[in-house]
């Protein structure tokens, strides 16, 4: 009997699979909450910590239109990505 290998893990990769949730509890305990990495707002992780943080390259800055969002730092909190300035949920 052959065993097969797991997919490899990408960033497209649902994060609630068992691999990743390994790690993320892994790095966690390790590191605390911690940066997690530059994304879209549509590609910020589904499944992080509360208190994890990431940059949204596409995230809206108060007075930024639709579309033309030009990045913003935000964390995970209450079950969604906040903006760190406003508190306010990102958009892109």
């Amino acid at each position: 009997m052959r065993l097969q290998q797991p997919p490899p893990l990408t960033p497209d990769t649902d994060f609630k699979s068992a691999p990743w949730q390994s790690w993320f509890y892994l790095a966690y305990k390790l590191f605390g909450p911690g940066d997690l990495g530059i994304f879209t707002v549509a590609k910020l992780p589904n499944n992080p910590f509360p208190g994890q943080s990431a940059f949204a390259t596409n995230g809206r800055k108060v007075g930024e239109g639709v579309g033309s969002g030009t990045g913003v730092p935000v964390y995970f909190s209450g079950g969604a990505w906040r903006v760190r300035s406003t508190d306010a949920i990102v958009t892109a």
